[in-house]
């Protein structure tokens, strides 16, 4: 036994088959990575690149001594290299597959396609290098050595764009697709990698025929002669393959600062901003308060960091998370990579929520590593600590989230006991937690930091990766006890507690065997929804309920593609039998309640809408939840006024486009004007549509009115509508530049009852804003 033992460990080919088996067995014990799949492509991809090298090699060397009595010497290293090169993907496929018995798989379809065009397909291109490691060298090290250059330095070439360029995907001949962050879970087999595996089989022709041509035992003269058609395929492969790679950007293989400037063409150059937006874009329509907001931006940050970035940010804003995942890799997930002085957004209204955010880390090189920039060190060995790199920017600009502050949602997470130990998360082992509860409860901590320290001290834990008995005297379990004594303190209502439960409640990435399946569903249902094949985006949702039933926001997207397709009897089936569903939250039994609302209200059955909304209401939602509940409950109780309110909604609309939306709702809330008694709120509605398109002059006019109606019983129906209206108004006001009478709106806000600390934050930013574009408009 322990000779045959030895002999397996000793002889190259017996000991790769135990390499395969128990590299994959070592995964399998892991959801996503341990089945086929994307991560799991990912992970095995270059350990086979690999393992095809040394068969290539050995290939060489074995006929090196007994040469194919054929004489043919690639056909021979083909065909007894690749079958070897089989059986290794086939031991680990296998193994793979008998992991599916406690490892489960949502598209083992695609899931095989992965292994095939990750592992399976990087394994013979690391077999076509291995031969020529053979055939260019005679000691197998340094054969092996030849075999692997190409593979390290395609890696280098990978991470040397991932931290120059502007891009956070890749895509490796040897270690495969890398498809971006974390976050963005819809990841497929789509046609850029397609392609970009086609390019590198053209690669593989090229190596393959020049091989030929060079394992000839002949003059250059008459091997060229002799096989004029090979030397052409090897010539033509050769520059075809060079030319891809020169035009890897214009194939979006990768991006440059130059091929992102192409594809957003607008440029707009501020004092510490180069701008880059798509022309003719909502961006370009509102690029003189984007510019502005970018500065304000930067203000709020220098003022409290203390320093700031030596060169002008890029800061690229695409229309669409579609158009930014394309180019950048990143879809709905805004990225800012500290080193590369670029931020990356999507468009979204003014003022833009996570601008602030991303320029805090791109601000952070001045205060992280000198290569990265991030919270990091190798003092003792190499640490990253993203609890403080997230933390960080979070608590450089802390937004509210419907009434509550940052530090309240915190507070929130530890009453429902979803607040993750800060030493679970000082690490990469933050990437192993749900974002919404790892980013709240790191950020929230980073800014009592710097409130009951000041910020030197937050520096000085972000410069050391989180030595916090260094730079504060005590550890961090010492800190972290006095934080969260910090926040019990904090009072909270039910109300609030029940309107961010579901908000915390997902689950992470890795928690979710079908995850990537889930949100490849989604996406391919919207698109079947944006086509109008509404009865296809049924199809696709009622998979997705299959797959994951147990999510409730799945059967909430099947029942409104439904009544999109004119189903109504079976989406309130739907409805109801979702709320049989155990732990639901009030957030979710709210939708449900309204979306119970929406069908009895488009059938015209309005005593069961006022039912549905009703019960809506009195659960604990969020306050902008409930203003569209106020409206429809409104329209429920008055026949008159509810076709109006129905064509302002349009609840279950899936087939018109945003300007047709836009324009109807308009065109419904003028409408509501005709009803007596409605003016206010009609006013109040056409003066939110007239900020969307950025028509501050004409949505004063409207607010104002809203809230100084000419008769007592056209007033704004509640509090909450009369706050946001209010709001609505300061941002109309700035735009005007009508700086004072934005400020008094504000002074009015102030002495509204029944603030919170969500509403105070969002007002005392707009009070910043002001103070800061009061000078910023005088110099522009």
């Amino acid at each position: 036994m322990n000779t045959r033992l030895r002999q397996h460990l000793r002889d190259p080919r017996l000991r790769r088959p135990w390499i395969s088996l128990l590299l994959t067995a070592a995964l399998t014990p892991w959801p996503l990575i341990g089945t086929p799949g994307y991560e799991n492509s990912l992970a095995l991809t270059a350990p086979m690149a690999l393992l095809g090298v040394a068969v290539g090699v050995d290939g060489v060397r074995t006929l090196a001594t007994t040469p194919p009595a054929s004489g043919h010497l690639l056909g021979e290293l083909a065909r007894r290299g690749i079958a070897e090169v089989c059986w290794l993907l086939a031991i680990s496929l296998a193994t793979l597959l008998i992991a599916l018995a406690w490892q489960p798989n949502c598209d083992p379809i695609q899931g095989l396609a992965f292994f095939a065009l990750g592992p399976g397909l990087s394994a013979v291109l690391g077999w076509a290098c291995g031969i020529w490691g053979g055939l260019l060298a005679r000691h197998r090290s340094w054969q092996l050595t030849i075999g692997y250059t190409p593979i390290f330095a395609c890696l280098g070439v990978s991470l040397w764009r991932l931290y120059h360029d502007p891009v956070v995907f890749a895509l490796d001949p040897f270690w495969g697709y890398f498809s971006g962050p974390l976050y963005d879970e819809a990841i497929s087999i789509n046609r850029r990698y397609l392609l970009y595996r086609g390019y590198n089989l053209v690669g593989l022709t090229a190596a393959l025929s020049t091989f030929f041509l060079a394992s000839l035992a002949m003059p250059w003269s008459r091997r060229l002669r002799r096989h004029p058609w090979v030397a052409l395929l090897a010539l033509s492969t050769c520059v075809t393959t060079c030319v891809i790679g020169w035009r890897a950007p214009s194939l979006a293989f990768t991006a440059t600062t130059e091929s992102l400037s192409e594809v957003l063409a607008g440029t707009r150059t501020t004092e510490h901003f180069v701008i880059h937006y798509p022309p003719n874009s909502p961006t370009a329509r509102d690029i003189d308060h984007v510019a502005a907001e970018h500065e304000f931006a930067w203000s709020e940050l220098s003022s409290t960091l203390g320093r700031e970035p030596a060169t002008p940010i890029h800061s690229f804003v695409f229309s669409s998370p579609e158009q930014k995942r394309y180019w950048l890799g990143a879809g709905r997930t805004e990225v800012a990579p500290p080193w590369r002085g670029h931020i990356y957004l999507n468009h979204a209204p003014y003022p833009h929520r996570v601008l602030q955010h991303e320029l805090a880390h791109a601000f952070s090189y001045t205060v992280g590593d000198r290569i990265f920039g991030v919270s990091g060190t190798i003092d003792g060995g190499l640490k990253v600590n993203l609890a403080l790199v997230e933390g960080f920017a979070t608590a450089l600009a802390p937004r509210a989230n419907d009434r509550l502050d940052l530090h309240d949602q915190a507070a929130v997470l530890d009453r429902i006991e979803k607040r993750p130990a800060l030493a679970g998360i000082m690490g990469v082992g933050f990437w192993g937690k749900a974002s919404r509860p790892a980013y709240t409860a790191a950020g929230s901590f980073c800014l009592w930091l710097l409130e009951t320290r000041g910020i030197d001290g937050v520096i000085g834990a972000y410069a050391t990766a989180g030595d916090f008995q260094a730079v504060y005297g005590i550890p961090l379990a010492q800190l972290e006890q006095q934080w969260i004594a910090f926040l019990r303190s904090r009072p909270l209502d039910e109300r609030d507690i029940e309107a961010q439960r579901e908000r915390f409640r997902r689950r992470p990435i890795f928690a979710r065997p079908c995850a990537h399946r889930a949100a490849n569903l989604i996406a391919e249902a919207t698109r079947a929804q944006t086509r109008g094949q509404l009865e296809r985006g049924v199809k696709l949702l009622q998979e997705l309920c299959v797959i994951e039933p147990e999510k409730p926001q799945n059967h909430l997207r099947l029942a409104f593609a439904e009544a999109a397709n004119g189903a109504y009897a079976p989406s309130s089936k739907t409805l109801e039998s979702l709320k049989t569903l155990p732990e639901l939250s009030d957030t979710l039994l709210g939708l449900v309640d309204e979306r119970l609302g929406d069908l009895a209200l488009v059938q015209g059955d309005y005593a069961a809408a006022k039912s549905a909304y009703t019960s809506a209401l009195a659960r604990h939602i969020s306050e902008a939840r409930t203003r569209i509940l106020q409206i429809k409950h409104l329209a429920a109780h008055d026949p008159t006024l509810a076709p109006a309110v129905a064509a302002y909604f349009a609840p279950f609309d899936l087939l018109s486009g945003k300007l047709t939306r836009a324009v109807r709702r308009l065109d419904a809330a003028h409408q509501i004007a005709d009803v007596p008694g409605y003016q206010a709120l009609s006013d109040y509605l056409v003066g939110r549509q007239l900020l969307n398109i950025y028509d501050g002059k004409r949505a004063q006019h409207y607010l104002q009115r809203s809230l100084h109606p000419t008769t007592q019983d056209t007033s704004l129906p509640s509090p909450e509508l009369v706050r946001a209206a209010r709001l609505a108004l300061v941002e109309a006001h700035v735009r005007q530049q009508g700086f004072a009478d934005a400020l008094a709106v504000l002074e009015t806000l102030s002495r509204q009852p029944n603030r919170h600390s969500g509403h105070r934050l969002v007002e005392q930013r707009w009070q910043r804003r002001i103070a800061f574009l009061q000078g910023y408009w005088r110099h522009h």
